[in-house]
């Protein structure tokens, strides 16, 4: 079993893994999805506002956002209807992708690089694998992470802690030693409900929107350095 050097923390805790979330982390994409949603429901009569989006639609994965969206507009998607946006949607993204527009942040690029020299990286994300992975390897740092968690790959989705149960058991680590990185207050409850520590990053969101037992929160991952990140695995969370 792998077992990587591992980073002394202050008081003495060695982490052995941080587990990143995707859109909203380690790339700037959270408007790229809200744009095409938006688009795909305007071509079928119907919309949200950003502050819906901001409330009840950022952090699901698309099979789980597509079903709210149509009730905030009083509808329900037949299951053609739903691949049909789906689908759509998919494309939409992927082409915003391939133009360029999807642009990693500048903090948390440099806390991989980092990481990735002392500890064991991983990405549990919302996001289907194709769009995870072309985005990884645009950004040249796929080959740092030894797991990539996605839509894909689970059958529930963020809340629910499957993805980072599943992250922890690729690594080989037991979720009660790795720290995830999230910028919604969904993606933020399924890592607490796996039994990992959480930093969340304001990118999306102001701290007052993130469960009280996150343990740190900081603006942007700019201000995450790496001792930073370990001394967030020291503090004992609110139960």
């Amino acid at each position: 079993m792998f077992r990587p050097i591992l980073y002394t923390a202050p008081g003495g805790l060695c982490l052995p893994a941080i587990i990143f979330d995707f859109d909203g982390v380690i790339v700037d994409s959270e408007p790229l999805h809200e744009a095409a949603l938006l688009q795909c429901a305007h071509e079928r009569g119907m919309s949200f506002t950003h502050e819906q989006y901001m409330t009840r639609l950022i952090g699901l994965a698309d099979r789980d956002c597509l079903p709210v969206l149509y009730k905030l507009n009083g509808r329900e998607p037949t299951p053609q209807e739903h691949a049909d946006y789906f689908a759509q949607k998919k494309r939409l993204v992927h082409e915003m992708i391939e133009r360029g527009e999807a642009k990693g942040f500048v903090g948390t690029l440099a806390l991989i690089r980092e990481a990735g020299a002392e500890m064991p990286l991983a990405v549990c994300s919302g996001a289907i694998r194709a769009e995870v992975e072309m985005v990884l390897t645009a950004l040249e740092i796929l080959g740092r992470f030894r797991a990539v968690v996605s839509a894909d790959d689970v059958k529930h989705s963020k809340p629910d802690p499957e993805g980072y149960l599943k992250a922890a058991a690729l690594l080989r680590e037991n979720p009660a030693d790795c720290i995830a990185i999230e910028d919604t207050p969904t993606g933020c409850r399924a890592a607490l409900g796996a039994g990992m520590r959480v930093i969340a990053v304001g990118h999306s969101l102001p701290r007052q929107a993130f469960p009280e037992a996150i343990a740190d929160f900081a603006v942007s991952t700019q201000e995450l350095t790496l001792p930073r990140v370990l001394a967030a695995a020291t503090r004992r969370r609110i139960q």
